[in-house]
């Protein structure tokens, strides 16, 4: 298994796909950088940076969609080229495949988030004015990002398995999208069209949980509560991704 885990790293981290990917993320965060700085600079007091670093708190939703992006990167049309095929053939039990390659891509999604929550804050640090609220920035952030990191493990999930069942990676994107994003609105609708219950259900959802994640500061329960649905959701669709595909033919 280790073996198998530091090839799937090595192909990753051999591919320009990650590094583009930040570079543009990056690129972005710098724009977004300068133009906090220059807004700082043409007098608006109010710039500085707490108000710059909440911006993470607000955002956190975005990390759940970075999952496609993360998954895609490790199995990377592995149907299309028949690797994964191969990959069986050559001996390597199909659970040993499935679970290494969702610590691998798990590995990467946080590699890449604290490259860019790194760059980001830095640049925040350096660039804008501080006061007493920097604390209270940074209590803030630590707090969203302990709610928001199970829930995007959840995601991870959601989204490994649905590349390793569909086999049009493309298709499986869209699938993945359907169950983090649409089911939450589908839910809201039928708890307003059917039944509350379907409205208390959709509470429970992960992007749900992340979009009120920061209006619950300091409010520890709530992130218990992100920890358990975020657990639950990545061991159910471990579990649902892994039984299927034992059973699952390649061709």
């Amino acid at each position: 298994m280790r073996n198998y885990l530091a090839a799937e790293c090595y192909k990753v981290f051999q591919r320009k796909y990650l590094y583009l990917t930040l570079l543009v993320v990056l690129a972005l965060e710098g724009l977004m950088l300068w133009g906090c700085w220059f807004t700082w600079s043409n007098g608006n007091t109010g710039m500085d940076f707490h108000t710059a670093a909440i911006t993470v708190a607000m955002l956190v939703s975005v990390g759940l969609y970075a999952t496609l992006l993360t998954g895609d990167m490790v199995f990377s049309e592995q149907y299309k080229h028949n690797t994964l095929k191969n990959e069986v053939a050559y001996g390597l039990s199909r659970v040993g495949i499935y679970l290494g390659k969702l610590l691998v891509s798990t590995l990467v999604a946080l590699l890449a988030a604290a490259v860019m929550l790194g760059f980001y804050l830095l640049g925040c640090w350096v660039l804008l004015p501080h006061n007493q609220s920097d604390a209270a920035a940074l209590s803030l952030v630590g707090y969203t990002l302990a709610g928001a990191l199970p829930l995007w493990l959840g995601g991870q999930g959601v989204v490994l398995a649905c590349y390793f069942l569909v086999r049009n990676s493309t298709l499986a994107a869209f699938v993945a999208v359907a169950l983090l994003g649409v089911v939450p609105a589908v839910l809201q609708l039928c708890g307003l069209l059917i039944h509350p219950v379907f409205g208390t259900i959709r509470q429970y959802m992960p992007a749900v949980l992340l979009e009120q994640l920061y209006r619950y500061a300091d409010q520890w329960d709530y992130v218990v509560r992100c920890w358990a649905v975020g657990l639950i959701v990545l061991a159910g669709a471990t579990l649902v991704g892994v039984l299927s595909f034992r059973r699952k033919e390649i061709r």
